[in-house]
């Protein structure tokens, strides 16, 4: 009588063929380059950040204004003792001004410009 064949043994360390370990050093390599990229490009973001801080100056006029609408309210309220009843931004090509309509304590309705740049009123 013949026996049936057992399982085959596969050659190589633990049991891996020679292939699943050339496999297994692949997926190795590619994590470790995945971190990397990683790693690279969260610094490098960290390195665009800081420039845009360096040069936030020059582009303070369109970007950021000196001014926040809220600020200028508020301004606007303590020098006419008056109630603000509505506030817009517009913009003229790249400034901002900003247009507050007040409520006085008389009735009466007036509206102020204020430069967004420089807080002055127009």
């Amino acid at each position: 009588m013949s026996q049936a064949p057992g399982p085959r043994r596969r050659p190589g360390f633990f049991g891996l063929h020679y292939n699943d370990a050339m496999r297994m050093k692949k997926i190795g390599a590619l994590m470790i380059l995945g971190l990397f990229m990683t790693a690279s490009s969260a610094l490098s973001g960290v390195a665009l950040a800081s420039d845009r801080d360096r040069n936030r100056g020059a582009e303070r006029s369109m970007a950021e204004p000196a001014l926040s609408l809220d600020e200028a309210v508020a301004r606007a309220e303590r020098r006419y003792q008056a109630r603000a009843v509505r506030a817009v931004e517009k913009r003229n090509g790249d400034r901002i001004e900003y247009r507050i309509r007040l409520l006085g304590a008389d009735g009466r309705v007036f509206e102020v410009r204020v430069d967004a740049e420089t807080g002055q009123e127009r």
